[in-house]
């Protein structure tokens, strides 16, 4: 074989989606497979649940807003952008369905924030955030009063920055996946993530330094 068709066949091997994965997921979707929705639905439901349930109180409303969530998916999926990671897609779709929800809403919605952070992971950033709080003087921050605290610091966040703590602290997502999520520059998500941690740590009478 010589290397023209060898690079060729190379190119149509990298060009096929891995079975099972997110882009080959996808690819079913926009044909219609609804066996590729179950498992999309599967890989995904947690994840969105728990992102729509921190920004939205009535169970009623964030069971009604996931089931919209992947109804879009599943239309939508014959739009989907390949050269886009799939993941942030499906987040970007959420954000736009508690954004339409915050719009209908009388007012505001409140979240919770109880579920604990986690372990420490590979991102560092997020850790990073996480101790600069834990580390606080125990006269201004009870340890284990923390995560109530904390709900009720970020829920006085402007919207578009609590969007960015919660995607960031609880999703684990980067400041880059954040970026495509909230449809902004980079610059702009780690402002947003900047003046948070600068709030929080004013509205707890920490000094900066």
């Amino acid at each position: 074989m010589d290397s023209t068709a060898q690079n060729k066949r190379n190119l149509d091997v990298a060009t096929v989606p891995r079975p099972g994965s997110d882009e080959e997921l996808v690819v079913r979707l926009a044909a219609g497979d609804a066996g590729a929705f179950d498992q999309v639905f599967d890989r995904y439901h947690k994840q969105i649940y728990n992102f729509i349930r921190k920004q939205v109180s009535e169970r009623e409303n964030i069971e009604d807003l996931v089931q919209e969530v992947f109804l879009r998916v599943f239309k939508s999926a014959k739009n989907f952008d390949p050269e886009k990671k799939f993941s942030s897609w499906v987040y970007k779709i959420a954000l736009n369905e508690v954004k339409r929800h915050w719009k209908k809403s009388a007012a505001k919605q409140t979240y919770s924030l109880n579920t604990p952070v986690g372990d420490e992971g590979s991102d560092s950033e997020r850790q990073d955030f996480i101790e600069d709080l834990r580390e606080l003087p125990e006269n201004v921050l009870e340890r284990e009063n923390f995560s109530e605290t904390l709900k009720v610091l970020i829920d006085r966040l402007p919207d578009k920055q609590r969007t960015v703590v919660i995607l960031k602290i609880y999703h684990e997502l980067t400041f880059e996946e954040i970026s495509e999520i909230c449809e902004c520059p980079l610059s702009t998500v780690l402002s947003r993530m900047r003046y948070a941690v600068n709030k929080l740590r004013r509205w707890l009478g920490v000094d900066e330094d």
